[in-house]
């Protein structure tokens, strides 16, 4: 098993913290093709990165889009946040249409390790 560092900004590393976040929504990318469940993340608070958090990866879903990927979700983890899908589509602006079209979405699962 190995460990991967995820930079977040506050607001979901809080969320994390709080135990509201249990799911970390990527781009299916090279470097996300190479998580396994077991594997574990340490999230680092931007935007000094000092705090961090440690997770284990507990599952894997993979989507071929972001509206997909957030509507499997919506009601667990995302409907305090937004008030629809489309919403939470539009607040990812750091995908291009072209990278969700070649990589897909995966939906990382973790549960928070209590250090």
């Amino acid at each position: 098993m190995k460990n991967i560092d995820m930079h977040l900004h506050k607001e979901p590393f809080e969320r994390i913290e709080a135990g509201k976040k249990h799911i970390e929504y990527r781009l299916n990318d090279e470097k996300r093709k190479e998580l396994e469940i077991g594997d574990t993340i340490t999230f680092y608070k931007r935007p000094e990165e000092k705090e961090t958090l440690k997770a284990v990866i507990t599952d894997l879903k993979y989507y071929p889009d972001l509206h997909t990927m957030y509507e499997a979700s919506f009601q667990e983890e995302l409907k305090d946040l937004y008030g629809s899908v489309e919403e939470a589509v539009l607040d990812t602006p750091y995908y291009t249409e072209e990278e969700v079209q070649k990589y897909g979405c995966v939906a990382i699962h973790f549960q928070l390790i209590k250090e």
